[in-house]
């Protein structure tokens, strides 16, 4: 028994001088690679335009996190600082956000912390979100359009082959809007739904027919011009936006404007 314990110090000794050992090299690397070593020792503030004392290394691993991060956690990065030392720094900066009447504040969330907008302003960042899914909604629904009106009659499953997403929600708004439309089926097994573009596609995208559309030889020379019109497109109302496809895959470019 006592050899087993002696044994375990041992062991625990060497892990230590293993660790000691590592810091020092990593410290020498950062320092040959000339960046500063903030990460492993806590570095005093002065000497520099940034603040770089410990509680503002603190706030910055919190600001940069995107899930709450414990007392423990922050103690393995800024070594050389307790875990009650730490916890007394986060009270200072949730003490600071609120006496400065920031947007944002610091709470105490699945056993760590986290800073958090004030549920105050989410309207605003909602507004925001919906302008994020709007834009990707609109990207998306021009690709997979793009795609379509250049190999229609095409299935979903080719169209997801070219894309390499998922495009059952695209296509089905394609289908409510009007803009594509079930043309036959295909003649494999299965016998999946051929599309095809509308006469409100040539019509929203200023084309007499089909023909209309720029050659693949001509899409590099043509300027993207997308407008946010009946769900399709992102831009000022009254231009015809187009994401065309080229030898090498999809190309975010359009006619030039309509006049």
């Amino acid at each position: 028994m006592p050899d087993s314990k002696a044994k375990e110090k041992e062991r625990e000794a060497q892990l230590k001088a293993l660790r000691e050992e590592l810091e020092v090299q990593m410290e020498a690397d950062l320092a040959e690679a000339g960046l500063p070593a903030p990460l492993l020792r806590p570095v005093p503030s002065g000497g520099g335009s940034a603040d770089l004392s410990p509680k503002r290394v603190v706030e910055a691993l919190l600001f940069a996190s995107a899930k709450p991060i414990t007392a423990p956690e922050i103690k393995k990065v800024l070594q050389g600082t307790g875990a009650k030392e730490i916890e007394k720094l986060a009270m200072e900066l949730r003490d600071e956000y609120t006496r400065e009447g920031r947007s944002f504040e610091l709470i105490e969330i699945a056993g760590g912390w986290q800073i958090v907008t004030k549920k105050e302003y989410a309207a605003w960042l909602a507004r925001l979100e919906q302008q994020k899914k709007a834009r990707q909604a609109s990207h998306s629904a021009l690709e997979t359009l793009a795609i379509l009106a250049y190999k229609q009659p095409v299935t979903r499953a080719e169209i997801e082959e070219l894309r390499g997403v998922d495009i059952s929600g695209v296509l089905s708004t394609l289908l409510e809007r009007a803009f594509v439309k079930i043309v036959g089926k295909k003649e494999v097994p299965g016998r999946p739904f051929l599309y095809g573009t509308t006469e409100k596609f040539l019509e929203h995208f200023g084309l007499k027919s089909l023909a209309d559309m720029p050659q693949i030889s001509e899409i590099k020379t043509l300027v993207e011009r997308a407008v946010k019109r009946d769900g399709v497109g992102d831009g000022p109302k009254g231009d015809r936006p187009m994401v065309l496809v080229n030898e090498e895959g999809l190309s975010p470019l359009g006619p030039s404007p309509v006049t």
